[in-house]
């Protein structure tokens, strides 16, 4: 007797990855059923939802003796923190040159990050469980590129989802100047449709290049017209850029730096500074009321020692930093208590990002419903 449909897509949705792919060659109905976009989202929202953490947390760093940068996963077992190393598309992308822009819903975006590459970059959307990638179209800013006397002072992206559009998007901003004149230009890649498109920006540049993606939106740091430090945000639904105002932070006095992170699905300001080998880390919340952004002091950290940065912050409010060492630090600021993961990689070049299996697709919707259509026919 035969299982009722709606019986086996639920077992099936939820199973790990590794499985699905494997029960797909059994079945020709189960391999439909992966691929169905209504399965593949349940199965999606199941994973999130699981209580259980381990293997939630991607590390990217760059290996002390090949110099090599590598992606990980990290793994919570009975005996302590564990690695597992993710296989890159060398094939398409130089590990040398890597850079993870981010990681949204079990796709991963990577760019390449030499300089010769930015006017004619390679960018990519990889999902490491299906083991699919889909290298993205060429820029529409380097096609219309035809002056040699034109020159990119840095490249800047962005990689997020939008629930409301259900779509994937890729942003890259580039800084251009000519003859002591500098401007940005931006553009804008769509999953569903395949392709970029140029849209309108203001001045600022982004000097810290990593880019935090909240609830459709993604925030970096930057610099306007006059060296005003601010926050730029950039709607992934129509697609829009604005600009934040920073907290106050007059009253530190000493060197530091910010970064921007996601604690509890709300935007997180994260000031560290300065004073010798010491390190003290601030943390201001981001709340919207009555169309105003205002910001509120969480917590404190510190003086702590032998820590150079942090990362970012876990899912229940711990803090990922980066010792002096090289070597990965997670935090939790409740008991104080930090533990050092066995993760080392050259100073400076530690990156955390939020992780979870799925089976979605990196091809545009249209590429998919096309082969659908043959295997139909």
């Amino acid at each position: 007797m035969a299982f009722p449909e709606h019986l086996t897509a639920d077992i099936l949705s939820r199973l790990p990855v590794k499985s699905l792919v494997r029960f797909s060659s059994v079945r020709k109905e189960w391999q439909a059923l992966i691929r169905d976009p209504h399965f593949i989202s349940q199965h999606l929202n199941l994973n999130i939802a699981k209580e259980d953490q381990s293997g939630r947390l991607l590390v990217k760093y760059r290996c002390n003796v090949t110099r090599k940068n590598v992606i990980s996963l990290l793994l919570h077992g009975t005996h302590g923190y564990m690695l597992s190393k993710l296989e890159i598309p060398s094939s398409v992308m130089d590990s040398h040159h890597l850079k993870l822009v981010g990681s949204s819903n079990g796709l991963l975006c990577l760019a390449h990050d030499k300089s010769a590459h930015l006017w004619s970059p390679m960018i990519l959307l990889w999902n490491p469980a299906i083991r699919e990638f889909s290298v993205l179209p060429d820029s529409v800013i380097d096609s219309v590129n035809d002056d040699d006397n034109v020159q990119v002072r840095g490249v800047a992206h962005g990689f997020g989802y939008h629930p409301l559009i259900d779509d994937y998007k890729v942003v890259r901003i580039v800084s251009l100047s000519c003859f002591g004149n500098a401007w940005i230009r931006a553009e804008v890649y769509s999953q569903k449709v395949d392709c970029w498109q140029e849209v309108n920006t203001f001045h600022f540049e982004i000097y810290e290049h990593s880019c935090t993606a909240l609830n459709g939106l993604l925030y970096w740091i930057a610099y306007g017209r006059g060296d005003r430090e601010l926050i730029v945000s950039f709607d992934m639904c129509d697609d829009v850029f604005g600009e934040l105002q920073l907290p106050d932070l007059s009253f530190l006095e000493i060197p530091m730096c910010t970064k921007l992170a996601d604690l509890k699905q709300s935007l997180h300001l994260i000031v560290y500074t300065f004073s010798g080998r010491q390190r003290e880390i601030y943390a201001w919340k981001m709340i919207e009321h009555d169309a105003e952004v205002l910001w509120k002091r969480e917590w404190t950290i510190g003086p702590l020692l032998g820590i150079e940065r942090p990362l970012g912050c876990g899912l229940y409010g711990e803090i990922y930093m980066e010792s002096r060492k090289g070597e990965l630090v997670l935090y939790n600021p409740s008991s104080e208590e930090a533990k050092h993961i066995p993760i080392r990689g050259l100073r400076c070049s530690l990156e955390v990002h939020f992780y979870v299996e799925s089976l979605v697709s990196t091809k545009g919707q249209h590429e998919v419903l096309q082969e659908t259509n043959k295997r139909i026919m």
